[in-house]
Parts: structure tokens; sequence; C-alpha cells
């Protein structure tokens, strides 16, 4: 069966195209995956509205019954996007799912005027399927947007990771891989480092694009002699870095299901994250990580400040968080879950009306 996979290319920069590259490398005999770049992929505005374009009319010209549709939905221009390419799909009688990515989705759709959320719970509620990456996303999708419960699917994330962790040496390298800005709590990374007393064992290394709009990080990194900051690493050389590293954090102020604190478990680093989106569904406080509130300087660095001396709490919580991720989130046992997905998703060639409402979901909260 055909399955069009519509959001970034794969292996662009951003967390659908880093998945999107992780589904590609997977092998099914059930399924022929094709991805649609739909603009998401980063270029010039010129670059992007061709791409969207394109997709919109693959969409138009599809033969009708052609196998599936997966549109991978993130908050801003990703759900505008979707949502254009879904009326077409949908007055052409085409199923398909959505498949929800965004820790800011929430926060993007209360912005909304009534009108926007409307279309939008028509995006969600006339998909066959909309997964989701966590079950308190589940419920958003439900008691929020409309969709019904028997449409809902979890499809978590997963990664790829060695066979065998690797060992590593004496110092404690500190990863943070993600957007270096304060959404991902890049400042109060830095604000809590500034307190540590690591005694020259511990090196902190920045792994992402730098969003620094007025130059605090910038200037926080600069004065610190224990902070190195690489940029945008491409697979193999983050890869390299999850292979010298020893803890992983990431303290964001939203999240969905980060896909650098999976690789980061699959490598078996020690995870320090906060409890945002599905987070708190992988991560076991002082079980297979630490969990720090949001924001909390003084309890990010007390986290910290533990893993970096105590070597033995360290590789206890590593080794139960590599643990997680081979009975969950690994990415050998994703393509049969996508494949399962999909296949209903082509079972369901019901007519929907565009924008019309399902019966029985207009509860008075989905309407706000």
């Amino acid at each position: 069966m055909k399955v069009r996979v519509v959001g970034p290319a794969p292996g662009s920069a951003g967390g659908i195209g880093v998945m999107s590259a992780y589904l590609k490398s997977t092998g099914s005999h059930r399924t022929v995956l094709e991805f649609v770049d739909s603009g998401g992929t980063p270029g010039t505005r010129g670059q992007r509205s061709i791409s969207f374009l394109r997709a919109l009319s693959t969409a138009a010209v599809t033969a009708d019954g052609d196998g599936a549709w997966v549109l991978e939905v993130s908050s801003k221009g990703s759900t505008w996007r979707k949502l254009l390419i879904s009326v077409v799909l949908r007055v052409r009688r085409q199923p398909y799912a959505v498949h929800m990515h965004s820790g800011g989705y929430p926060r993007f759709f209360a912005q909304q005027s009534r009108f926007a959320k409307r279309l939008i719970r028509g995006l969600f509620t006339q998909a066959s399927v909309v997964a989701v990456l966590g079950n308190g996303w589940g419920a958003y999708v439900r008691d929020k947007l409309g969709v019904p419960a028997d449409r809902v699917v979890l499809l978590p994330n997963a990664v790829p990771g060695p066979d065998v962790v690797p060992g590593r040496g004496d110092e404690v390298r500190v990863l943070f891989a993600g957007r270096v800005g304060n959404r991902k709590g890049a400042d109060t990374l830095l604000a809590a480092w500034q307190t540590l007393n690591t005694n020259g064992r511990a090196t902190l290394i920045l792994a992402g694009d730098l969003d620094d709009p007025d130059g605090s990080i910038t200037q926080a990194v600069e004065a610190a002699d224990d902070v190195e900051i690489l940029g945008w690493l491409d697979g193999e050389a983050l890869t390299q870095e999850m292979a010298g590293a020893k803890v992983l954090v990431l303290p964001s102020l939203a999240e969905n299901l980060p896909l650098s604190l999976l690789e980061g478990m699959a490598w078996g680093l020690a995870p320090v994250v906060t409890p945002v989106g599905a987070v708190p569904e992988v991560v076991r406080d002082g079980e297979n990580g630490l969990l720090v509130p949001v924001g909390d300087v003084a309890g990010l660095a007390s986290a910290l400040q533990k893993v970096i001396d105590d070597d033995a709490a360290r590789d206890r919580l590593a080794a139960a968080a590599r643990e997680t991720w081979e009975q969950g989130y690994s990415l050998e046992g994703y393509r049969p879950k996508f494949d399962d997905m999909v296949e209903r998703v082509a079972r369901d060639h019901r007519a929907h009306a565009p924008w019309a409402p399902r019966r029985g979901h207009s509860s008075k909260e989905s309407q706000q």
C-alpha cells in the first residue's frame, strides 16, 4: 500500500524532519512510503511556497482510494498548510491521518479566533485517525479539539540506538540537544550551571541552532570556560556527541515528546529534564532520570550536581533509561505500529462532508 507522508523533508532540521528520516530508514512489506514536502523544510520563502503548491497539486491529482495520507502537523504555518491540503483530500474523499507534534500546540490553538479554531477542529475531527505522542496529548485532542476517542491512536516517537552502550572516560559531558534558546530552557540551564562546583570534571555541551535575540545566552557561554556551543549537528555528528556524553539535560518550557530525550536514553545517558508534554510518561523521577520543575534554577543545579558527583547514581539512572528505550521507544518496533495506523486509515472511506462537525462531539469545552 502506498502511504504519502506530508511534512518536512526527511533529515531536515527539526524534530519532524529527523523523525521522518528515521521512518524512511525502516523497512516494511506492508507499506511503501512517499515523502511529500509541504513547505516546512528550511529554505527561502519562494522554495517553500513551491514545495507547498506541489504538495497541494499531488493531493489534487492522486487517484481516489490510492493508499493513505499522513499529515505531520505542528503549530503555526504547519497547521495552515496541512489544513488546506486536508480540504483537498476531503473534497476528493481521500482518507488521511493527522500525526500531531509540537509541545506548544495548546498555546497556539488558544490564541486563534473562534473561526480559526473551527477550521483547525475540522482538520482534526475529519481525520480517520489522529496519532499522538503521549496519553496526555490524547486527552487534549479529545477534550479541546473534539476528536472522538475511538479515532485517537498512541504512536510515540522512536529512535535508533547502539547495540551496546559505549564506555566513557572520566569527564562528565553534559549534553543539551535542541534549539539553544529560552523556550528549551537554555537560559535556566546556563544560570544553574554557573552555580555548580564541578572541579573541572564536567563540561556542558550545547548542540543546536542559537536562538538568542538579546545576546544573553552568548554572553553567558563566553563567560564560562566549561561550556561549548556547537550549533546544529547532523545525525552523524550528534551521534558522536551522544557517544561521549554521560548526561542529557533538557529543561524545556514545553515539549511534545522530544527526540533528543529518547536518543539520550538509547545511548545510555542519564536524563535531567522538565515534566512537560509526554516527558513524564517516559521519565520517572529518581528511577530512570531526574525531573525538575520548569524554570527552577536551584532545582536544576541540584539535579546536575548530583549526576556529576555521584557516579553510582548516574550509572543507575542511565541504565534504567536505556532499558526504558529498549522496551518502548526503539525504532525497531516503530514501523509495525505505523503500518497498523495507516492500514486503518486506508479502510476508512466514509464520505466526510468538508467542515461538517462530528455528531456527539460538540461539548461546551471543545467549543471554547
